[in-house]
């Protein structure tokens, strides 16, 4: 009895001593215990009941002055005889108010000191055998913690607080599911909720995170090694949920939906690359493994976006920067190999992208160019994309419409194929009401003068089936008006533009013209726009040098007749001339600012009778043209010119220009 007395007082006065025991040694052999200097308030331990409490944890970095990972409390609670069972059994495990401190430069971090003090010099040591240790964690708390991450290669600083973790039942080497929720408040805004579950025996996972209010500042340093972009501004909310197995990581499948308010990327010099309102997507199933990206919708409010053209490329290619110094990124090692064979089959299986919904609202576009003599920036306000059921397979359709400065107006409807998008298009543009002094740039720099007048509407069909591109292109122009020629641009197109203006303009100052484009995409020599002014350049050259074929031809008259072949002996004229002439007159109506000259050509050698003849065919067809036909006699000009040996007499056709439009 005496004996069974001493053993009692013996344990107990273990139980009272180990606390003090414990934190004396902790605090003098720690550096020895994990390789760096570390603190203890005190450690409170009871060999009954398995409770051990820590409080006031410091452990310090390298240079042993540098709070590395601090806590105020650690309560820890086991059953100590189950340990005889081979169970580590914890009925609960507090952790109040921890602090960690991660610095990483390139590759190396700030607790590889730590990792190596506690690696094994045997190299052999691994052992394959399952162990017969179970482990059982219970009622798991974190509260209060705070998280600082620093990259100082990049400069990027993350501040997480106010983390609080909650984790009901968490085993080893038993089957038995597993819960956990975290919450986590970011010092630079927002809030990070965090839930998942687990089940052991099948390796099953379910998580779900949801973010409130980020503050998107936070990726500035990731952005800015690869984007030209001096800042981030906006805030991310998102619902998001993942479900799989740890045995294919690869294969889970991804749901919810991400939305982001007030985005602005800032570029150097005051302009922004991309600003927007509002920004959301729903996703249906995202399965990497399986190339799967089903999204329910996209919609986009108040988008704001430039596209600025230079002589060494556009804001898009300066957006992409190379950044030197980020190169120490670590390297996949072997354990990383095992992901090798699930990330090669996701490539070998076709992308399966689809949209079933896309609306973009509320949007401004600037088309800017930089390589003219002029600087050529073209807002378009109130742009709206529509489109349902978008697919990387099979043909796609699509609407645009958009306010264009001054009052006009742009539609485009779109149907295509998206993958082998040479295989099929068919695009319908309508531009209405533009007021054409906002294309001079383009004016001065291929024709030489801008426009200081005028309306524009046009409409465009262009058609691409298998490389092939077939364009059909009306011009409809009213009351266009040119300035003088510009002697500081050397125009790439060599041609009459303002003479040729005038000349195609109608009574009524209109200007209707069709360009057709026809040619192979694949062919290195295509350029739209080329072709365009081309062809265009080609019809102005036609109308300035030979008005009344071109207008002829515009009017669907195909042989308007550039000579009238008479006979000498002729009194008056067959019905096939007097044809010919109503013609002529036809296209000179057309136009008032041309004048049609015939010129009789015969003979030197005719006699006074044949000369007297002569004279009356021109006053026939002055009476005819003027008065059957209604031509204005200042737009017609008869004349006749002896000419020595000629071998075909009639009336040469020709035009010129009236005076008020001569330079």
């Amino acid at each position: 009895m005496v004996t069974l007395g001493v053993i009692v007082g013996l344990v107990l006065l273990v139980a009272v001593l180990l606390s003090p025991i414990a934190t004396a040694y902790v605090n003098k052999n720690g550096e020895k215990l994990v390789g760096r200097r570390l603190t203890v308030d005190r450690i409170s331990a009871n060999i009954l009941t398995g409770h051990v409490a820590i409080r006031g944890l410091k452990l310090y970095e390298d240079d042993r002055t540098t709070e590395f990972v601090t806590f105020d409390t650690l309560d820890v609670k086991a059953r100590l005889l189950r340990l005889i069972a081979k169970d580590v059994y914890l009925s609960h495990i507090t952790l109040v108010n921890p602090s960690v401190r991660i610095m990483q430069n390139g590759s190396n971090f700030n607790f590889q000191s730590l990792i190596d003090h506690f690696k094994s010099d045997d190299e052999d040591d691994d052992d394959d055998t399952p162990s017969k240790w179970k482990l059982y964690f219970y009622n798991i708390r974190l509260l209060g913690g705070a998280v600082q991450y620093s990259d100082l290669e990049r400069g990027s600083d993350w501040r997480l607080k106010g983390l609080n973790l909650e984790v009901p039942g968490f085993c080893i080497g038993v089957d038995q599911a597993t819960d956990a929720g975290l919450s986590v408040e970011l010092a630079d805004g927002g809030i990070l909720h965090a839930d998942a579950k687990y089940n052991m025996e099948h390796n099953d996972f379910e998580a779900m995170l949801d973010l409130e209010s980020v503050n998107l500042a936070v990726v500035k340093p990731y952005l800015t090694d690869v984007l030209n972009i001096t800042g981030v501004k906006g805030t991310l909310d998102a619902h998001l949920k993942a479900e799989g197995n740890f045995d294919h990581a690869a294969q889970m499948d991804i749901f919810g939906r991400v939305a982001i308010s007030g985005l602005d990327l800032p570029m150097s010099g005051g302009n922004s690359f991309a600003s927007c309102n509002s920004l959301s997507v729903k996703v249906n199933r995202i399965n990497i493994h399986d190339n799967v990206y089903a999204i329910d919708s996209v919609c986009i409010n108040g988008l704001v976006v430039r596209f600025d053209r230079y002589t060494d490329g556009t804001n898009f290619s300066k957006l992409t920067v190379k950044r030197q110094g980020i190169s120490n990124r670590p390297e996949y090692d072997e354990s990383s190999k095992a992901d090798t064979s699930a990330r090669a089959t996701a490539v070998n299986k076709p992308m399966n992208l689809t949209v079933g919904y896309l609306r973009v609202s509320d949007t401004r576009f600037t088309f800017a160019d930089h390589t003219l003599a002029d600087l050529f920036e073209f807002p378009m306000s109130a742009v709206c994309i529509e489109s349902d059921n978008i697919s990387l397979l099979g043909d796609n359709n699509a609407t645009l419409k958009a306010s264009l400065p001054g009052g006009g107006s742009l539609s485009l409807r779109w149907n295509g194929a998206i993958n082998d998008w040479k295989q099929h298009q068919d695009v319908m543009l309508r531009i209405k009401g533009l007021d054409l002094t906002r294309v001079s740039p383009y004016t001065v720099a291929y024709l030489g003068r801008p426009f200081t007048d005028g309306t524009f509407s046009f409409t465009s069909r262009n058609t691409l089936n298998n490389s092939v591109l077939d364009g059909k292109n009306h011009i409809d122009i009213y009351k266009a008006e040119v300035g003088k020629k510009r002697k500081d641009v050397d125009a790439q197109v060599k041609i009459p533009f303002k003479t040729a203006l005038y000349i195609l303009k109608d009574k009524d100052d209109k200007i209707l013209l069709d360009v057709p484009i026809k040619g192979n995409i694949d062919s290195p020599e295509f350029n739209y726009m080329k072709l365009v002014w081309k062809t265009l350049g080609n019809l102005f050259v036609k109308v300035a040098t030979s008005p009344i074929r071109a207008i002829g031809e515009a009017m669907g008259i195909g042989n308007s007749p550039d000579f009238v072949k008479i006979e000498a002996q002729q009194r008056d004229f067959t019905s096939e001339q007097y044809h010919q002439f109503a013609d002529l007159a036809k296209i000179v109506k057309s136009s008032d600012n041309i004048r049609l000259v015939l010129e009789q050509q015969v003979d030197s050698t005719a006699d006074e009778d044949m000369i007297a003849r002569f004279e009356r065919r021109n006053q026939i067809v002055t009476e005819y043209m003027t008065g059957q036909e209604g031509v204005s006699p200042e737009q017609i000009s008869i004349s006749t010119t002896m000419i020595p040996g000629l071998k075909k007499s009639g009336y040469a056709v020709s035009s010129e220009t009236m005076e008020e439009i001569v330079e």
